[in-house]
């Protein structure tokens, strides 16, 4: 099929890079279908996935046999329905143990993974659809309040490519494809002429997955990883202490598994482990602890919003979770009494680490590290990333943050109205990727993140602010709006909407949520600020000088 979107799928690493990824030992040539297909042949009823659902009464454990199985009917069930090697599978749904197992068979046919997060409405979702070109798109038929068959049911037919919709739920409307009875209960592995073949060699430097994010001028943008880099982003090739995980190891996050920390954390990295992933569809921080108490998990991630939350439930009502041996906390600043909040409330260490979903993890305080060293530093490189800190004009001691490593995707692409270009990582500056984070050297060999070097807005996720202002200025109200960060009561960044008048009037914030609600934008995308200024401040090429606006937020 020809690219219409300009996305390129078919972008591979160079061969010398790969090449020298292979002798340096980062990448490999065995897929972690392989590590599936192994683990399930050695403890089949060992159990990979815990997951509880809001619905349900108690957690469902998915055994490595029936991951293996289920990975392996999801592929032949997309084979059957024509998706084919390259082509874009989108998911949006919650964190239930069928999303890992679609991310699984999409590796396994080498059709390319596209998980949307949950939280993303109508407007987004076309747009996503669109762009990838997704030929199968699964969601649930209503969950949370809100209904994503009527909204996929009304947006299909301006999606000419979108061949498939598939609804997994209680029942599936006409012209829709019925999860359960599609793809869990028929054995289409039983019906194809030969076993799947496990990806081996290079197949691995394929691209087998899609994620959006929001890049440093607040565009969306589509990053794109193979096996390998995925392989990498894990520290899967670095010592125990380094990666921070070992055999048998029980993750939890109350991050979805449909971004990429939520993917390495709790399906990649329990694969490699032989250990387990720990999934919660809603987050409820009591449920959360409930979780991880009865699933023995050993190590839990969290942004520090997650983190707070966990500490006040356990004050609130104290656990015992006799396995757990760190607290991990990253994809936000990390201050200094959290990380004393944590210790006292769990009685383990706080580990710091930085990551992107351009790269996964990269950065993390090491096993063995000093009980406060997530005080003073958020860590090292982990093994095969090499970072370099350029300096910033006017800023003393303060350094650009620049990586390179064989866990960076293989190319990021911002759509645009013509479809946009993709940038390969390899093809450009010798491989090394501009992070926007400035940092400090720690002194030790790590660094310590000083904050944004654009207007990057958000906490764990990213506000695409440049869409969020566009899709503002269609009120009739409103002559100019900049989003921009301020700090919560809970130390967090949040979004303001400032705001030019059209006339003598500028909406206050429940209109202007409500106006963007209508419009369907994404609910944590919405600003939870309005301030009204006569004119934004502009400098001498017309560009807004956020600077000077952020003395007015107080």
């Amino acid at each position: 099929m020809a690219e219409r979107t300009g996305i390129p799928f078919t972008t591979r690493p160079p061969g010398n890079v790969a090449a020298r990824m292979r002798e340096q030992g980062w990448w490999r040539d065995r897929s972690i279908i392989q590590d599936l297909l192994d683990a399930a042949a050695e403890h089949p009823e060992a159990p990979a996935i815990v997951a509880a659902r809001t619905d349900a009464a108690d957690p469902v454990t998915i055994t490595y046999a029936q991951l293996a199985r289920h990975a392996e009917r999801f592929g032949a069930a997309l084979l059957s329905l024509g998706i084919r090697r390259g082509d874009r599978v989108a998911f949006q749904l919650p964190g239930w143990w069928e999303s890992a197992a679609l991310t699984l068979a999409c590796a396994w046919t080498g059709a390319v993974a596209v998980p949307l997060l949950p939280t993303m409405r109508g407007r987004e979702v076309e747009r996503l659809l669109r762009v990838t070109g997704a030929r199968l798109c699964v969601v649930p038929d209503t969950w949370g309040g809100h209904d994503y068959a009527a909204v996929l049911e009304e947006i299909a037919p301006r999606l000419p490519e979108l061949r498939h919709r598939v609804v997994h739920g209680d029942e599936a409307p006409d012209g829709t494809i019925d999860f359960a009875t599609y793809f869990l209960q028929t054995e289409h592995e039983a019906r194809l002429p030969h076993p799947l073949e496990v990806p081996s060699g290079q197949d691995l430097d394929s691209v087998i997955l899609v994620m959006f994010t929001s890049g440093t001028t607040g565009e969306r943008k589509a990053v794109l990883h193979t096996e390998n880099t995925l392989h990498a982003g894990t520290a899967a090739a670095a010592g125990v202490a380094e990666r921070g995980w070992d055999t048998g190891e029980v993750f939890c996050s109350p991050h979805p598994i449909s971004g990429l920390a939520g993917l390495l954390y709790c399906l990649w990295g329990p694969i490699l482990a032989r250990g387990a992933g720990v999934y919660l569809d809603t987050w409820n921080a009591a449920e959360q602890l409930k979780l991880m108490a009865d699933a023995q998990a050993t190590q839990v991630f969290a942004a520090p919003p997650f983190a707070a939350q966990l500490v006040e439930a356990q004050r609130a009502d104290p656990r015992e979770v006799p396995a757990l041996r760190f607290v991990m906390c990253g994809g936000a600043p990390v201050v200094p009494k959290l990380v004393a909040d944590v210790t006292d409330a769990f009685s383990v260490p706080v580990r710091t680490c930085w990551g992107m979903t351009e790269l996964g993890m990269g950065i993390r305080t090491p096993e063995g590290g000093p009980p406060a060293g997530a005080v003073r530093s958020d860590g090292r490189p982990l093994a095969g990333l090499e970072i370099s800190l350029r300096e910033v004009a006017g800023e003393d001691g303060v350094h650009r943050l620049w990586v390179r490593g064989p866990s960076v995707c293989v190319a990021v692409w911002s759509p645009g109205a013509d479809g946009g270009a993709a940038r390969p990582t390899w093809t450009h500056d010798d491989g090394w990727m501009d992070t926007g984070d400035l940092v400090r050297d720690d002194g030790a060999g790590g660094v310590r993140f000083e904050g944004r070097a654009s207007r990057r807005v958000g906490g764990p996720y990213m506000i695409p602010v440049a869409d969020v202002e566009g899709e503002i200025l269609h009120h009739p109200d409103v002559r100019e709006a900049v989003i921009i960060g301020y700090s919560g009561e809970d130390g967090q960044e949040r979004a303001c909407a400032v705001l030019a008048p059209r006339a003598d009037r500028t909406p206050d914030l429940a209109e202007l949520r409500a106006f963007l609600s209508r419009r369907g934008m994404t609910e944590w995308y919405i600003p939870e600020r309005v301030l009204a200024v006569a004119e934004l401040p502009k400098n001498e090429n017309g560009k807004i000088v956020v600077g000077q606006l952020r003395p007015l937020l107080g």
